[in-house]
């Protein structure tokens, strides 16, 4: 019997070599010589429409909703507009997507069939996916669907399972792209299936060589001719995009030349609407439950980033069940203590209290999923309310107070108490008060007889202020705080409580299985799967244990397009976390064209906590000197480096951006920023941003003295700090402890060369020469802060005052004249040093 290969030299075609893709570009002319255009399509006119049982439809409007779009192409010929969806179309539209509680699932099968495969699961696999399009979207599966001058594979019948031609209708003599197109959209005259037909005017620029992977001849050019016609008579305009293309080159990226094509933006944009508007119109309840004309208040923004951090690290875990039932065991002790308290003493007997549980490992071994797994677990469990806190999750978490706000809002209803307990948090200068706060608000928790309280608690370690970490650790840890209903469970890098007063787990690597069955889990959420030879390789790598290692690693095989050279890609991975970050940052950084991610992710770091998104677009624009840069192009810059990235928002609704993880930023130094003077233009622009064009005082006070000070700009930071109205806000300590380093080392103790600092009378009755609201003569002359009734005296040493005459600290000039002199006064906190008052500016 001959081959398809065979027949195909006999016809004088080129024949490409086996790709262990979707079976592609086998001619159907030997094949199929009997079969008659006309007479096919009369056949699938009459077969009536795909039709799922009732129980496949998916609930709506409940939780988030999975929306999966589905890439109906042949492979080698669309590359570079596959390399656009993925790379360009999808990530936009996964960003808007969640902005509506709606987890993106694209269906690219451009790689993840193995070599090799049976020609049946190949059909199993593409049209069992598209059922699960048509599952989530009630019959009317989001697709796009590209068609060039190539029908693919055509398969004969005795190569068709029969279980797949009865249950998919299937036509002798039709590729399995068109196959795909019968099943998704044609017989359901399909509203969600957008059409991209492209122009074959480009086949001119294309070489001689290249052409068998761009055009077919004989029965596959004629029946995909004929399958075009068909979709421009059954489907509106506003579904099909006629577009075209030029050659731009060879793409080498992947490590096989291909011909590079290349777009107007106009191909990617209508895609997104296309998307984005069938989407609304699917799901338009989901929607409408989520949209309000009401603007959103703290807490709700607080929420939606504790949540949305939630889902996403939820999808990502698999395994450590043992792990799992340990700390469900915890909180299920509860209920014996509760029923002790009921039935002890007046005075209540506390030796049945529980400490809390603590999960300790280094980062990137799977804490924060484990917790996200166990607070899904809890929140199935009866007679139970669950609060948790991602410390983490965006920039505002990171401040215990946020923490205890949120805790209110969580155990109190709208009413007297909670506005009293917000109240109290909103004057709270001292974590002991805090404390008290805490046990107050357990007290008032209306509900503990009938249901338990479980806390959860990631990433402690992150907390602002280390001290702040250890102390919430210590009340959670406490009888005297914690409740007998109540159960906190909280994880770290480092034990911080005593053993005695907590259970601890120390998290331990991925087993071999865990981490294989992650790899496969994640790679066939997006219907990809490796070989065993390469899942092989893959696991062989030390860092496959660490889970945070594994699925960048996957992320990056599920991006990359060419499945001949996987292997190479996995062989290639570095075997540490922190070098397969610093790779994916080099990859980013090679394929931008426009040269802006290295000095995006460099001012990022620099910035060194979130960013509010807008500063940070004008910040690079500033950096650029140029023109600010257009929402589009900022936009397709963001997704470039969403993989690195996490996105949240601060109390205001504004998006703010920082680094996913703290590994990040490490790999960002290591790959730009190792030269002393490597970070300087970036926090020169971050500076000269934030003093001159930034309209939002508090975020300029906030971030400003900082940038000034790690640029070394000396003089404009002390002029800042004392003549700029906005730092007026700044509180005196804060001032003190940005200029303390500013100081002249020079002792000016008792014994040592020093003479008073004078202000002249007329200076001393005004105000400001330090950056304060009151008479200089009254104010600190380091920080402004007032220094009236137990203020020091100020001196200077040799080096800083004039021989045998004095001279006015404010104005400079010479003191003379009747009226005596002022002494320029310090504070406790700047009069400790016992130094030089002058500025080394």
């Amino acid at each position: 019997m001959e081959t398809a290969k065979s027949l195909k030299i006999k016809m004088g075609i080129v024949v490409a070599k086996p790709r262990a893709t979707k079976k592609d570009g086998q001619d159907g002319a030997a094949k199929h010589p009997a079969l008659d255009v006309s007479q096919m399509w009369d056949e699938i006119n009459r077969l009536p429409p795909v039709k799922l049982p009732d129980s496949s439809l998916p609930p709506v409007n409940k939780g988030w909703a999975t929306v999966r779009v589905f890439v109906s192409s042949t492979f080698e010929d669309f590359n570079s507009e596959r390399e656009v969806l993925i790379k360009q179309v999808f990530p936009a539209l996964r960003e808007w997507c969640e902005s509506l509680s709606m987890c993106l699932v694209e269906c690219d099968l451009r790689w993840g069939i193995p070599q090799d495969t049976p020609s049946g699961k190949i059909l199993n696999t593409c049209l069992g996916e598209l059922d699960r399009c048509h599952q989530d979207t009630r019959g009317m599966p989001l697709m796009v669907i590209l068609l060039g001058q190539r029908a693919g594979w055509v398969p004969i019948v005795s190569e068709i399972p029969e279980d797949i031609m009865e249950q998919y209708s299937w036509i002798n003599g039709m590729s399995v792209t068109a196959s795909e197109i019968l099943h998704g959209a044609y017989r359901n005259r399909n509203p969600n299936a957008a059409f991209c037909l492209r122009d074959p005017s480009y086949l001119d620029q294309v070489a001689q060589h290249e052409l068998p992977r761009y055009q077919e001849e004989g029965w596959s050019a004629l029946m995909l001719q004929s399958l075009k016609e068909q979709v421009c008579k059954r489907f509106p305009e506003e579904q099909i995009l006629k577009y075209k293309c030029q050659v731009l080159g060879t793409d080498t990226s992947t490590g096989i030349d291909k011909v590079k094509l290349g777009f107007s933006d106009d191909f990617g944009s209508w895609i997104l609407r296309f998307l984005q508007a069938r989407i609304l119109e699917t799901f338009s309840g989901h929607s409408e439950v989520l949209s309000t004309k009401e603007k959103p208040s703290w807490e709700q923004i607080e929420s939606t980033q504790h949540q949305l951090f939630l889902w996403q690290k939820q999808e990502v875990f698999l395994g450590r069940n043992p792990e799992i039932q340990r700390i469900l065991d915890f909180l299920q002790m509860k209920m014996t203590a509760q029923q002790q308290q009921h039935k002890g003493s007046e005075e209540g007997d506390k030796n049945h209290t529980i400490p809390l549980y603590q999960v300790i490992a280094e980062p990137g071994l799977g804490k924060s999923s484990l917790l996200t797994e166990c607070i899904n677990r809890a929140l199935q469990l009866p007679h139970c309310t669950v609060f948790y806190h991602f410390v983490g999750c965006c920039s505002s978490s990171i401040q215990i107070s946020n923490i205890m706000i949120r805790l209110c809002y969580h155990l109190l209803p709208p009413g007297q108490d909670r506005d009293d307990a917000l109240q109290r948090l909103n004057n709270c200068l001292r974590n002991e008060d805090m404390k008290e706060i805490l046990k107050d608000l357990l007290a008032l928790f209306p509900s503990y007889q009938d249901k338990a309280l479980y806390i959860f608690i990631d990433a402690m370690n992150q907390l602002s202020v280390p001290s702040d970490a250890s102390d919430l650790l210590s009340w959670l840890s406490t009888e005297e705080v914690l409740p007998p209903f109540c159960r906190c469970v909280i994880s770290s890098t480092h034990n911080s409580v005593s053993s005695g007063s907590s259970y601890i787990m120390h998290l331990e690597p991925l087993s071999l299985e865990s981490a294989q069955n992650l790899a496969v889990m994640y790679l066939s959420r997006y219907t990809k799967e490796l070989s065993s030879k390469q899942l092989h390789l893959l696991l062989q790598k030390t860092s496959s244990q660490n889970p945070l290692w594994l699925t960048m690693a996957c992320e990056e095989l599920r991006v990359f397009g060419e499945f001949k050279m996987l292997t190479q890609k996995i062989a290639g991975f570095p075997d540490t976390l922190q070098g397969l970050l610093e790779n994916i940052i080099q990859r980013l950084v090679q394929e931008d064209q426009s040269a802006r991610v290295k000095e995006l992710l460099c001012l990022l770091y620099c910035c060194s906590e979130s960013v509010v998104e807008k500063d940070l677009q004008g910040s690079l624009s500033y950096l650029e000197r140029g023109p600010e840069i257009p929402s589009m192009h900022w936009a397709t810059l963001r997704r470039t480096i969403k993989c690195l990235i996490r996105a949240s928002r601060d109390h205001r609704g504004r998006d703010k951006l920082s680094f996913f993880h703290g590994s990040v930023a490490k790999a960002v130094e290591q790959s730009f920023l190792t030269a002393d003077t490597s970070r300087q233009p970036y926090l020169c622009s971050l500076s000269d941003y934030y003093e001159n064009i930034c309209s939002d005082d508090a975020t300029v006070v906030s971030h400003l003295p900082r940038l000034l000070q790690e640029a070394k700009l000396n003089n404009r930071l002390v002029q800042f700090l004392r003549k700029d109205q906005r730092a007026k806000s700044i509180q005196a300590h804060i001032r003190a402890q940005y200029l303390k380093g500013l100081r002249c080392s020079m002792m000016c103790r008792e014994g040592f060369p020093r003479k008073p600092a004078m202000i002249c009378a007329f200076c001393s009755l005004k105000s400001g020469a330090f950056g304060q609201f009151f008479p200089n003569s009254q104010s600190c002359a380091v920080c402004g802060s007032h220094a009236a009734y137990m203020g020091k005296e100020a001196f200077q040493c040799p080096q800083h005052y004039s021989h045998g005459r004095n001279d006015c600290l404010v104005c400079k000039n010479i003191i003379l004249g009747p009226q005596s002199p002022m002494p320029a006064l310090l504070c406790n906190t700047c009069g400790f040093l016992q130094t030089c008052i002058a500025l080394k500016t």
